[in-house]
């Protein structure tokens, strides 16, 4: 009897055993179909971005586009990485933190949300391939990362100077008619950062409009008078999921995209 209760048990594991096997492929399969999409829209944007590109009567290599993986965990950023994209942004300083020790050193790292003094260090010490940080909108700032960067020793930073384009009070940036002034401080008084471009995000609701565009423009021209150099010296990052093509045709050299490579963003539902 107790033999037959043994095989009895061993028959029942086994078969609980085959129905979780069972259950987790159609999820292993899901999980598969949602990175091959990831794929296959960075190629669809990279396709629209470089079609953009030439109606403007530029190069395609001469726009870098930055795959927004906010929300996104580890392994679908990895299957975008496999496609053969390198250059992946990050909204906040803790999941950048988390993510990129995670994935391969080579990835280029862009943060794109705003950049509080408390977490620099946190930022700089936990990604060693950060390559640029978009949204330096004020002195304070600037310093903070300078001293931060010369602390760690790691060679300059790349930054852009964020610019509010739009002139809503809920998003960062300097005002234009400030924007000569602050790349003159990041140029001539942080020696450890690199100033790069300028950078913006549009109206409303993270989409833009033309003014926008034409704003940052301009102050690109303000701003490499004031300088002394081209304007080809001088990135423009502007242009995200719903008016990028717009964008690029507008000037753009560095868009950020994120859903329609990634799908919509995943936040924990609230308790």
């Amino acid at each position: 009897n107790k033999r037959q209760s043994s095989e009895r048990k061993q028959m029942n594991n086994r078969e609980t055993e085959e129905r979780r096997e069972a259950a987790a492929v159609p999820s292993e399969m899901a999980a598969s179909a949602v990175d091959g999409a990831a794929a296959a829209a960075l190629r669809s944007v990279l396709r629209r971005v470089h079609q953009a590109a030439e109606r403007s009567g530029r190069r395609p290599d001469q726009v870098r586009v930055v795959a927004v993986s906010k929300t996104k965990s580890p392994s679908l950023i990895q299957q975008v990485y496999d496609a053969g994209h390198r250059r992946f942004g990050e909204n906040y300083v803790q999941e950048i933190v988390e993510k990129a020790p995670q994935l391969p050193e080579d990835i280029e790292w862009h943060f794109i949300g705003n950049l509080q003094s408390n977490k620099v260090k946190p930022l700089l010490t936990g990604v060693p391939n950060l390559t640029v940080v978009e949204t330096v909108d004020d002195e304070k700032i600037a310093n903070h990362l300078d001293r931060a960067v010369g602390n760690i020793g790691r060679k300059p930073l790349k930054v852009f100077v964020q610019v509010n384009t739009s002139g809503e009070t809920s998003k960062f940036g300097v005002d234009p008619a400030g924007c000569v002034e602050l790349v003159k401080h990041v140029s001539s008084g942080c020696p450890n950062l690199e100033f790069c471009g300028l950078m913006t995000i549009g109206m409303p609701d993270y989409t833009s409009t033309p003014e926008n565009f034409k704003t940052l423009a301009t102050c690109r021209t303000e701003v490499c008078k004031a300088l002394g150099i081209a304007e080809e010296q001088c990135d423009l990052s502007m242009g995200m999921s719903g008016d990028f093509e717009l964008a690029v045709e507008m000037g753009s050299t560095n868009v950020r995209i994120g859903s329609t490579i990634f799908g919509a963003r995943e936040y924990p539902k609230k308790q």
